[in-house]
């Protein structure tokens, strides 16, 4: 059957769970998602996390001083004995090749790429980074598939959990009460949301994952066949 991809992505396994239709448009057709205010204030701070350099905006850079970090930032998580990859970096512009970790169910070897925002050297701890008005709590974190499904790959790499797992939300507000003119800004309030997740969430996304893998390759065959 046909692999649209080297890899699984939460991203890609996120937008074919809610929509396998615009999955097929993005991933298979190379159809570009539409970003709004909140995902592009995001992706203005993830890229200036990863190359260390000033946005430009002067609150969120005084945030990003503020922000709890670990060694690394923003970068695939690799597994010596894993399989290589090539993974198109935005931020640098290129296409780049990584080793990472597989999931082995049945007949199946998923390549999974998952990068969280910071990670410790060792794997034992990450954090995921969020922007936006809207307010988390413990519980939507708890429940939160971006972070289970990092954890998922790490513990394929390690053959451990990690014990340290922390969503860290940078709070953003409107410049303007005008909603066409209107500019997102960081407000200068972070966030700190600690969580945990155990083994069975792990086996369960392990198999959300093979299921999901397995779609996609039918889903692709039957579209561009």
């Amino acid at each position: 059957m046909i692999n649209p991809r080297q890899y699984l992505s939460f991203s890609s396994m996120d937008l074919f769970e809610r929509n396998q239709e615009r999955w097929a448009e993005v991933y298979l057709f190379g159809s570009k998602i539409p970003i709004n205010r909140g995902m592009a204030f995001g992706r203005q701070m993830a890229d200036s996390l990863e190359k260390d350099e000033l946005s430009g905006d002067i609150t969120l850079d005084l945030i990003m001083e503020k922000l709890p970090k670990f060694e690394i930032m923003d970068k695939v998580i690799e597994r010596p004995k894993g399989d290589i990859v090539e993974v198109y970096n935005p931020t640098k512009g290129k296409i780049e090749q990584y080793k990472v970790p597989v999931l082995i169910a049945g007949g199946e070897r998923i390549p999974l790429v998952a990068k969280p925002d910071t990670i410790k050297k060792d794997m034992t701890a990450f954090k995921e980074y969020k922007t936006g008005q809207g307010m988390w709590n413990k519980g939507k974190v708890d429940k939160l598939n971006q972070i289970t499904f990092y954890a998922t790959a790490i513990f394929i790499t390690t053959g451990k959990i990690p014990n340290d797992i922390e969503l860290v939300h940078v709070l953003t507000e409107k410049t303007t009460k005008d909603s066409i003119d209107a500019k997102l800004t960081a407000t200068g309030d972070i966030y700190r949301y600690p969580t945990s997740r155990h083994m069975t969430e792990v086996l369960n996304m392990m198999v959300r994952m093979k299921k999901n893998w397995v779609e996609m390759k039918k889903v692709a065959e039957k579209t561009l066949i």
